[in-house]
């Protein structure tokens, strides 16, 4: 549903090479879609989200059989008691309840039909909740209303993360301080042949700034985080 697929392909060739995928067109919504093109437990990802999970990154198979499908929360801070009441000062209308369907996985044994949209879907089956490290992504607070030690917390956190979901500021191709400091851009870098021209231009764009700024300083921060320490 974007001209980013070839971030989500490379990055699958690069990291897992062992997997099986594949890229199927997207309709009426994120639910229906992977129910008519899965037979099995799969993990379903929007074109344009960077893969990069190893040994132990993805729930078990015993746990992700007793649940309909494992989602996240697409706010990323809305069950953080500091920071989620800045989503209603700028207006957003994200919550707790808020759940993110560009990554998910889902278990189709387990539907009995497929939606014909996503719209009301989640209420009615049985959810787990997916580890943020399965979806590190962008959140409307980190631009605009954060200060940058949280942003700097969220992308230490990151730094460990085996999904990365930035579609919006490599298709924007722009990202402020904050959004460096939180988001792994960087990541990006390697992955873009076989882009349309201007999306690859954008994209490498932001990932080489990000990669001056601020990864040197982010991964480094990490990497001396004290044991037993969480952000």
């Amino acid at each position: 549903c974007n001209q980013l697929t070839a971030l989500t392909v490379n990055s699958i060739r690069q990291n897992m090479p062992e997997w099986d995928y594949k890229v199927v067109p997207f309709k009426d919504g994120f639910i229906p879609t992977a129910l008519r093109h899965a037979n099995d437990l799969c993990l379903v990802v929007k074109s344009g989200i960077i893969l990069d999970i190893k040994d132990g990154d993805v729930p078990s198979r015993e746990l992700l059989e007793q649940y309909d499908i494992c989602v996240s929360r697409d706010g990323v801070f809305t069950d953080n008691r500091a920071n989620k009441h800045v989503y209603g000062l700028i207006g957003s209308k994200l919550n707790e309840k808020s759940m993110d369907l560009s990554c998910f996985c889902i278990n189709p044994k387990r539907w009995v039909r497929t939606p014909d949209t996503d719209a009301g879907v989640l209420a009615r089956v049985k959810r787990l909740r997916m580890p943020r490290h399965m979806n590190h992504k962008c959140d409307p607070i980190v631009a605009k209303a954060i200060s940058a030690k949280v942003a700097m917390d969220y992308g230490m956190l990151g730094e460990q993360a085996s999904v990365m979901n930035y579609i919006p500021v490599y298709e924007r191709g722009t990202a402020n301080g904050n959004e460096m400091f939180a988001y792994r851009l960087e990541a990006a870098i390697g992955l873009t042949d076989g882009m349309p021209e201007m999306d690859k231009q954008r994209v490498e764009s932001v990932a080489n700034k990000t990669l001056e700024r601020a990864a040197k300083l982010r991964k480094g921060l990490a990497e001396n985080l004290p044991l037993g320490v969480t952000t």
